[in-house]
Order: C-alpha cells, then structure tokens, then sequence
C-alpha cells in the first residue's frame, strides 16, 4: 500500500513539474498589447524608484521635390525617473535644453527635476516645477500625465504652444518601463 501511494505520488509530482515552464504566464488583452504581470501602478507609492524611457519616433516628411525624407530619432532617448518626492526628466545627450537663469545667461540643462502627484482612481498625476521664461519671468510648468495600466506606459499628451494665437500642437509622449 505504501508503495503504490508513493508511486501516485512520484507521478502527480511529474505530471505537475511537466506542465509547469519558467517562462511567466503574460496574458493578451484587446489589441494584442500585452499585460505586465506584478508591476502595476496603484499609488504613488508604486511610482518611487521606477525608471521609465521616451525615444523620438522617426521624423517623415515630403522635399517638396516628391521625395519622402526620413530622419532618424532613435538615438535621442528621454528618461523619466520617479524619486521619493521629485520625478527627474532627462534629456538625450546630443540635445542641447536651455534654459534662462535669473542673471539673463542661458545654461545647458541635462535635466530637469518636477515635483509630482498620482491619483490611482483616476491613473493621472501631474509633474510641476518652476523655470524662468524668456524674458526672466517666473513661469509654473505643469505637465499633467496618465498610467496606461494595459501597457504598462506613462502617457503624457505635450502641448507645444508658439503664442501665435493658435492652437497648441499636441506629441504624444509615451515612456516605457525600462
């Protein structure tokens, strides 16, 4: 009896380490993008010590001569670091941010540091700091963001406002878990 109760045994265990693999389960959802198990967002909390990356799509454009010109971004990456209490956006290395100082000079930024906020109900939060505009002025940056839990993204809808009275033209900025 002891045998054959140790024989069931021995073959449950098989049967159970045969179906098992060490690869993770990652379900489908609408659209074919892919779930991230175990790596959600559900507080600010979540949010401290992840790092996250933007790379420029290609830029595609006509000559005016009936070509189609392409040039390529995907060397200018931009990193999104979330600290305890400041969020730290980096800019590529091979682009030049400027920014005015209270002197009138201008210095070369590697990157910028922006206090942050998440509401997990809503999966938005804001990113803001303080800068100096052209003319010295004080001026509040407010970058407002969404968490795309299915992809597992940190969306940001940037508008680009050139003051002429139109509308702003809006990237989409999508940062990826790095």
């Amino acid at each position: 009896m002891k045998k054959s109760t140790f024989i069931l045994a021995a073959a449950a265990l098989a049967l159970g380490f045969a179906s098992c693999t060490d690869e993770p389960i990652i379900p489908e959802i609408e659209g074919g993008s892919e779930v991230v198990a175990g790596v959600r967002v559900k507080s600010v909390a979540d949010l401290v010590g992840t790092e996250w990356t933007y790379t420029m799509d290609d830029m595609t454009f006509d000559d005016g001569f009936g070509n189609t010109v392409t040039i390529p971004m995907d060397d200018l990456v931009f990193g999104l670091e979330f600290g305890t209490d400041v969020a730290h956006l980096s800019f590529p290395e091979n682009m030049v941010m400027l920014s005015l100082n209270e002197d009138y000079t201008l210095e070369e930024l590697e990157g910028m540091g922006f206090a942050y906020t998440y509401e997990a109900a809503t999966t938005s939060g804001t990113l803001t700091a303080t800068d100096n505009d052209i003319t010295g002025e004080t001026i509040d940056l407010t970058i407002p963001f969404t968490y795309n839990e299915a992809t597992d993204a940190i969306n940001i809808n940037l508008g680009l406002d050139y003051g002429d009275e139109e509308e702003p033209v809006y990237m989409q900025l999508v940062f990826n878990r790095k």
